[in-house]
């Protein structure tokens, strides 16, 4: 990507205040950013500056005792200096200092939230991955669970909204960070066999008494929408969401080059080849047969990362599990009509789990 080049004012409108409003954040701090940076090499701190009201808003209100506001705020922060890293792969100690302040304001908020927020690791090999979990209040007995999936720039933090939804349904929900996302990334790169931190993520879930064991559902974004669906083997797992999902990643010729050089980043390769080397098994050739369950497919016309015949070949291949909902006017991951989309996924995983 050119950082140096003027920013596309219809690429904000088109994909980037969209996908702004549908994870929590203000199309005026958009509207804001794009008043102070004329350029992309610009956008960083711009975010970044817009984040650190944020955290004094949430600080002020916290110290005030007005914990809803406060972590309103810090959710926002955290949204903002998301923004601000999601473009600086030129600027790699800049982006992992944004990634980290990211982090810390969403885990100011997370104990502020009703329900609140649970920070927690899941083991994974001789490691562990970074989660939350939230417990909805006033259950009689375990309850059913959703685990979300982030996709290759996308992390934990991004699902507030989602969190939100299935929490206000009587769901639990448990979202982490995998390989190459978020706080894993760079010592836990992305690579071959994600979907064993998805089954790490399914045990860990299983685990605790408040949650069904049996009624576990999964939400895979965008990369992670390949991800769940080869998860989706798993038995334990009752109902799956592939949301702006694909087979393969057979579109990479015509993937914009931001999601390329995402791929670098996440793998930590040398190039982009050696990012889709790494990556080679992100692919349903040998798997959907022993996808049993049912499956959510929601995708957008115009995405233009995922072509929608990526969709339509997989709910082509499950006839008698899957269900495809083709937006017509949907960007990536359907970001343009996120109430519709994102009420529907989480209304569909309530009525099957």
């Amino acid at each position: 990507m050119n950082t140096n080049r003027p920013i596309d004012d219809d690429e904000l409108l088109r994909y980037w205040i969209p996908r702004l409003v549908a994870d929590g954040g203000d199309p005026n701090d958009a509207l804001a950013v794009r008043n102070r940076a004329a350029t992309w090499d610009e956008w960083p701190v711009a975010w970044a500056e817009i984040a650190e009201s944020y955290l004094a808003i949430g600080s002020d209100r916290e110290g005030r005792g007005h914990a809803p506001s406060a972590s309103a705020a810090y959710v926002r922060a955290a949204i903002c200096f998301h923004f601000a890293q999601v473009v600086a792969f030129h600027l790699p100690d800049l982006k992992i200092d944004l990634q980290a302040s990211k982090t810390a304001a969403f885990v100011r908020a997370a104990p502020l939230m009703s329900p609140p927020a649970e920070r927690t690791s899941i083991p994974f090999g001789d490691t562990t991955l970074p989660a939350y979990i939230r417990i909805p209040a006033g259950r009689e007995g375990p309850v059913a669970g959703v685990v979300l999936v982030p996709g290759l720039d996308s992390t934990k933090e991004d699902f507030a909204t989602l969190m939100e939804m299935i929490v206000a349904r009587g769901l639990a929900v448990l979202a982490f960070d995998g390989p190459g996302q978020g706080e894993a990334h760079p010592d836990l790169l992305l690579g071959q066999n994600y979907e064993a931190c998805i089954s790490a993520a399914v045990d860990a879930f299983a685990a605790r008494p408040e949650v069904d064991a049996n009624r576990i559902g999964t939400i895979g974004r965008s990369l992670g929408g390949i991800y769940v669906v080869k998860a989706a083997a798993d038995r334990r797992i009752r109902a799956t969401v592939v949301f702006g999902g694909a087979w393969d990643l057979g579109d990479w010729p015509t993937m914009p080059p931001l999601i390329r050089a995402g791929f670098v980043w996440a793998t930590g390769a040398e190039g982009e080849d050696d990012a889709l080397a790494q990556v080679a098994d992100a692919t349903l050739d040998d798997c959907i047969a022993d996808v049993a369950s049912p499956v959510l497919v929601v995708h957008g016309r115009h995405d233009a990362i995922f072509k929608a015949a990526q969709a339509e070949r997989i709910a082509a291949a499950l006839p008698n599990n899957a269900t495809l909902w083709m937006v017509e006017d949907g960007v990536h991951c359907c970001h343009n009509r996120a109430f519709e989309v994102r009420t529907g996924m989480v209304d569909w995983l309530a009525e099957r789990l």
